[in-house]
């Protein structure tokens, strides 16, 4: 199954101006999914291998969306006893909003515009830069360049986790978004992401080009798959 990118047909979430309790909707059915299906499990799991066990630390979460994976490994660095502060960045300044309403004014959780692609921050600017279900939002080329952007600010590690494409992906996503969760944003963007997402080895190639050093490749249940990498192994 190759690949599918068109920047003629865009998912909804990416464009500006939507409904915004259409949006609301569609991210707050993400976050659902990321919990149901292993999305937010797949983070929690790289959070413990590559954050520091003890300590201070700033991730910065690009693409961050809804922001619910920076909301849940806040609370799980509490517990942890670590003292973690999340840096959220996404294009879309409605998306944004959206993601600070649901986060409680108490979090160490900010906010920030900007382009993945152009990150405004400096070399090793925060100790881990996380992406998640975002890369295949972009074309090849682009990819690279948020993948490039994130080994430049990650001082202790990175990691991209997004869907892995397959046929099976992509019939059991047209079943979910046609039975269970019907949605119109989620079933049109759900069943465009199935396609443009990229395969195990393209993945692997893309942050190879990227520079990512001591690159790992971790392939989880639910077709989705992650690449990490550790500036010193």
């Amino acid at each position: 199954m190759q690949r599918e990118f068109s920047e003629a047909q865009p998912e909804l979430m990416d464009l500006p101006n939507q409904d915004e309790s259409s949006l609301r909707s569609d991210l707050e059915n993400i976050a659902r999914l990321n919990l149901s299906f292993g999305g937010r499990r797949a983070v929690e799991r790289i959070y413990d291998d590559l954050g520091d066990k003890t300590g201070s630390q700033v991730l910065i979460d690009i693409a961050a969306g809804y922001g619910d994976h920076g909301r849940n490994l806040l609370r799980r660095a509490q517990t942890q006893g670590k003292n973690l502060t999340v840096v959220a960045v996404d294009f879309q300044m409605q998306t944004l909003q959206i993601a600070r309403q649901a986060t409680p004014s108490t979090e160490k959780m900010f906010f920030v515009q900007a382009d993945a692609r152009q990150l405004p921050f400096r070399d090793k600017a925060a100790d881990l830069a996380f992406c998640s279900l975002a890369l295949h939002h972009f074309d090849d080329r682009d990819a690279v360049s948020v993948l490039r952007e994130m080994a430049r600010i990650g001082r202790r590690g990175t990691a991209c986790i997004d869907l892995a494409r397959s046929r099976l992906a992509w019939i059991c996503i047209w079943l979910l978004t046609t039975f269970i969760i019907r949605d119109p944003m989620v079933r049109h963007d759900g069943r465009i992401s199935s396609r443009r997402a990229f395969s195990l080895s393209e993945m692997k190639s893309l942050a190879h080009l990227a520079g990512w050093p001591n690159l790992k490749q971790i392939k989880f249940f639910w077709f989705q798959q992650a690449v990490v990498a550790r500036p010193s192994a």
